[in-house]
């Protein structure tokens, strides 16, 4: 069976907890308390991925020291193969900060150090693409990984004739610095899109994930498969127009690595050979699971629990 490779974020995410002064306090806040886990939008998608039974393996840079220590600690334990992860010596790994206040625990912002991903080198890319092959499956975050090497990434494995997959994680252009056309390049090597409604805002404004999901179709012609929330996904194969799937009912207690669980879910289905509209109905079960519990990872579901789900779903 295909495996399915990660290329963007994993890291270890802090989180921490404040006292609550308002929007407008602009000083010092000291953390009150905090925790930290496994986070990286690609690493959750990877977990989810795996945990529904099909090999994974991330390809990125990491640093020697505690921080990436954890990383590969935590993806090891969801079977994340790391064999092809890059060391440096003098790179810190990366990480991130998400920040709340009061004992309510409101959000703040959530913060993304790249370090070791923002460094990756030409020899790096060549080495990280080498061990894919023509039958494998690759997701590709538009996120904390610079233009060049993304871009040098991707053509890289659709040289191979491995399945091209794209999470725009973070605007492209105001937060990754891609021009509309190298981006416009990237998803061009895809062959499926999974964007969000705020990332894309910059290059397509005032759209629904309905409406995205139709529009980059017809730019692209490529499935186009937009998450909305509450009220499910669209998904875009054809000229008919956007399709929704419902969500999948949950309690919600924390929804942060919903959209990656929801990406694993995706890629499941594609990668086992569902139709595009089951796909994204398996990943409304993952995202909508996901949800009722703390942490990006620790709610994700388990293979057996999904396929019982989807029997009826």
């Amino acid at each position: 069976m295909a495996v399915v490779y990660g290329f963007g974020s994993a890291a270890v995410d802090f989180r921490i907890r404040t006292a609550d002064y308002g929007d407008l306090y602009k000083d010092k806040l000291l953390a009150q308390s905090w925790a930290e886990m496994g986070g990286g939008a690609v690493a959750n998608f990877l977990a989810q991925v795996s945990r529904l039974g099909v090999k994974t393996a991330f390809v990125g840079k990491l640093g020697k020291d505690v921080i990436g220590n954890k990383i590969i600690e935590l993806m090891e334990k969801e079977n994340i193969d790391c064999s092809g992860v890059i060391i440096s010596e003098t790179e810190c790994s990366p990480f991130n900060v998400a920040v709340y206040s009061g004992p309510e625990m409101r959000r703040r912002g959530g913060f993304l150090i790249p370090n070791s991903l923002a460094k990756l080198t030409a020899e790096d890319i060549e080495k990280l693409a080498s061990p894919v092959c023509a039958e494998d499956f690759v997701m590709i975050e538009i996120g904390e990984v610079p233009p060049a090497q993304v871009i040098a990434f991707a053509n890289a494995v659709h040289a191979k004739g491995a399945k091209l997959c794209i999470d725009v994680d973070l605007d492209p252009v105001r937060q990754c610095g891609f021009t509309p056309e190298e981006f416009d390049g990237v998803c061009r090597l895809c062959d499926y899109l999974i964007p969000n409604v705020v990332s894309m805002a910059t290059i397509y404004p005032n759209m629904t994930a309905e409406s995205l999901s139709e529009k980059m179709f017809a730019v692209y012609g490529k499935p186009c498969i937009v998450s909305a929330g509450k009220d499910g996904a669209y998904y875009t194969v054809d000229e008919t127009g956007a399709k929704n799937v419902s969500i999948y009912e949950a309690e919600v207690v924390d929804t942060v690595g919903a959209g990656d669980a929801f990406h694993g879910g995706v890629v499941y289905g594609l990668v086992t050979g569902m139709s595009v509209e089951r796909a994204v109905r398996c990943g409304t079960v993952c995202g909508g699971i996901n949800c009722s519990t703390f942490g990006a990872r620790d709610g994700m579901a388990r293979g057996e629990t999904v396929r019982k789900i989807m029997e009826e779903y």
